[in-house]
Parts: structure tokens; C-alpha cells; sequence
């Protein structure tokens, strides 16, 4: 049997292809943002799937999506609230706006009651409280369990699903109890599936990625580039000015800030060199070059600001070209990127990996069939 999914703060879709690849059909797919609707609609693996542009801030927005929910009977509400306001790499704190759309996920679940539930967000959530004073992901547990779900959270590396990035995401995985039988332990039965059906437990290197891809330099490269009949998007190269270049080539193979010459720094880079700004993991990754035989950090939104982490390519002096960093989040080649460069960066950098969500969609659908009622 064929389950629908909704995709809900879809963007580009890396959860809405990962879970095609594990045999769901996409139902609806809803996003604020206009870029996230141009790649969202662009891509022939979604042309099938209604996108609905809505701000889920807003009360009409979310009755509208509530309506639209309830009219498809989904089988699968999917989704992974903006998780910013969550992140380490940022300002913490429960106030922040962004966090109230995990609330706003939650209850859209329980209001549409759909057979199964995932939600995706950053590691970072579970060190957070929820108004209520538990922490975000006791919170979503209980809030589910006591609305009719067997609900658990799990964490997801990168390794399991053989990406070749150190990404680590938590998922919080729903069932509903109307449709299954009891089980005793559902914590011990998702851990097991998982366990049985993660295709790997090694990362991929970077060299297994991306090291067929034509070698670019400074302002090289191209939107459309067709190399031995092959065609690859989004492979380019933006103009470095001068001071920025020196930087990048001063760099060795696996190096980082740590080896640029202080006559090449701002006294802000020097400053952070020396340890004035502490000396953790940001720090050690600031100016970093990859490894070939190694896999990336986290992809982030943010990979075009050169002060981002570790991103410039083993060989070439600049930072990995947006098709590098879909490749390492696991997107196919027919996947093209649109908008401007910031844009693209950011659409592959929010997504869940592809790879990610097949493995979580494969696994959900597992445990549903074994256990549905008959």
C-alpha cells in the first residue's frame, strides 16, 4: 500500500524526496518563503504534490492548511519547524518567535490526526525548555502520548545513513494508536528498525562525493555546465576580492585560521586566532580546508559566508560550489538549484538530506505495517 505524506516548512524538499525514495506518495507541501516555492515547484519529482504558500504565524494560514489536511486524509504529516532559534550556532532562548512553530507543528498534528508523524530539528532542542518547564522533546512526547500517539525521539548521524557529513538531527517519530496494536515498547522497536535498516555505519568521504566534479577556480564554473554529455547545475564559482583569495590559498590541506599569516588578517581574525574570542570548535573550523578522505561538518545555510567553518575545497582555493554541498546532503544531479547564490546556499544547507528522511520514512512505514490493526 501506497501511504500520502504532507511536507509542512517544506523549502526545497530534501524531506519530501526522501520520503518518495522510501515509497510514499507527496500529497501537499506548504513554505512561506518564494524561493522555497520556486525549487519546490521546479522539481518533476514534486509535480504531483499541491504547494500551498503559507505563513504559519498567521491564524487564517493555518485553519486554511487544517482544512487542506483534513480534505486529503494524509497518512503521513512530515515536517521540520525552522530550527534557528534552536541552533548553537546562534543566540539560544525560549522567547524566541521561531520556536513557537514547533508548537505550531504539534498542534496542527493532533488536530489532523494523521497515521504516523515525523518532525525534524536540530540536536541542539533537546537542551531546551518548553514554557512548561520540561524540555522541548519531553514535552512534544508527552504532548503527543497524551493525544493518542505512541511517540518517541531519536538521534540520526550522519554515518547511519552513509552521508558524508558529520550531521547529526533529531527526529521525534509518531504513531497513531487507533490504527496500531499495542506495543510494550516502542522506544526499544523504533531503535531496533532503525538498527536493521540503516544502510550504513560509516560516513562517506568527501572524496566519494564530489570528486568527480570538474575543478573550479575563482569566478569559474557555470549555472548549466555540460561535461562529457552530462549535464551538472549550480557548479560555480562567485569572484573573491583580493585580501580574501591571499587568505583561502594561505591555507593548507586540512588547515584552518590557525594558518594564515596575521599579515594577511583583520585584527578581528587575529583577535579570534589568538584565542580572544575562546577557542572552541567554531574557532578551530574558521578559514578550514577538507580533507578528501575525510566527511564535511554540518552543511549549513550559511556556507557563502566565507567565516562559516570548514568549507573550502580540499584542492581548489574557495569555498564548495552549491552542487558540492547538495551532493554531500545527499541530492541527486537532476535536483537544479534557483535563486541567487545566497539563496541556493541556504535552500541545500536548511534541507534535511535526502537521505536522511528515506531512511526515517522506510523505517516509520516498517513499524506501522508490522503492527496496523487488521
Amino acid at each position: 500500500m501506497k501511504y500520502t505524506f504532507a511536507d509542512i516548512f517544506c523549502g526545497g524538499g530534501g524531506m519530501s524526496l526522501g520520503l518518495i525514495n522510501a515509497g510514499f506518495i507527496g500529497a501537499l507541501a506548504t513554505d512561506f518563503w518564494d524561493v522555497a516555492k520556486l525549487n519546490y515547484t521546479s522539481y518533476y519529482k514534486f509535480k504531483n504534490t499541491q504547494f500551498l504558500q503559507l505563513d504559519l504565524y498567521q491564524e487564517d494560514d493555518k485553519k486554511r492548511l487544517v482544512e487542506e489536511l483534513l480534505s486529503r486524509k494524509i497518512d503521513l504529516l512530515a515536517g521540520g519547524p525552522p530550527c534557528q532559534g534552536f541552533s548553537t550556532l546562534g543566540k539560544r532562548g525560549d522567547k524566541d518567535t521561531r520556536n513557537q512553530l514547533v508548537e505550531t507543528y504539534l498542534r496542527l498534528a493532533i488536530t489532523v490526526k494523521p497515521k504516523m508523524i515525523i518532525m525534524e530539528n536540530v540536536p541542539a532542542i533537546q537542551s531546551m525548555k518548553h514554557k512548561s518547564g520540561i524540555k522541548y522533546p519531553d514535552y512534544a512526547k508527552r504532548f503527543l502520548d497524551e493525544n493518542g500517539y505512541y511517540a518517541e525521539t531519536i538521534f540520526l548521524d550522519g554515518s547511519q545513513a552513509g552521508l558524508a557529513q558529520t550531521r547529526k538531527r533529531l527526529f521525534l517519530i509518531g504513531i497513531n494508536k487507533d490504527y496500531v496494536k499495542h506495543m510494550i515498547n516502542f522506544s526499544e522497536i523504533l531503535n531496533a528498525t532503525i538498527s536493521k535498516l540503516a544502510p550504513s555505519n560509516n560516513y562517506a568521504t568527501i572524496r566519494e562525493v564530489i570528486y568527480d566534479l570538474p575543478r573550479l577556480e575563482d569566478n569559474e564554473g557555470e549555472d548549466v555546465m555540460i561535461v562529457d554529455d552530462k549535464t551538472i547545475y549550480n557548479h560555480k564559482v562567485f569572484k573573491y576580492q583580493k585580501e580574501t583569495l591571499a587568505r583561502i590559498k594561505a591555507v593548507p590541506y586540512g588547515g584552518g585560521l590557525q594558518d594564515i599569516p596575521d599579515s594577511l588578517l583583520s585584527n578581528h581574525l587575529v583577535k579570534m586566532k589568538s584565542g580572544g574570542y575562546g577557542s572552541g570548535g567554531f574557532v578551530k573550523n574558521l578559514y578550514g580546508r577538507l580533507e578528501w578522505d575525510k566527511p564535511s561538518g554540518t552543511i549549513v545555510a550559511g556556507i557563502k559566508k566565507i567565516t562559516s567553518g570548514r568549507f573550502f575545497h580540499p584542492e581548489n582555493d574557495r569555498l564548495l560550489t552549491v552542487r558540492e554541498a547538495a551532493r554531500l546532503q545527499s541530492f541527486p544531479d537532476d535536483y537544479r538549484v534557483y535563486g541567487s547564490m545566497v539563496d541556493q546556499y541556504t535552500i541545500i544547507g536548511n534541507a534535511v538530506p535526502p537521505k536522511f528522511s528515506e531512511l526515517i520514512g522506510k523505517v516509520i512505514i516498517e513499524i506501522y505495517e508490522e503492527y496496523k490493526r487488521s
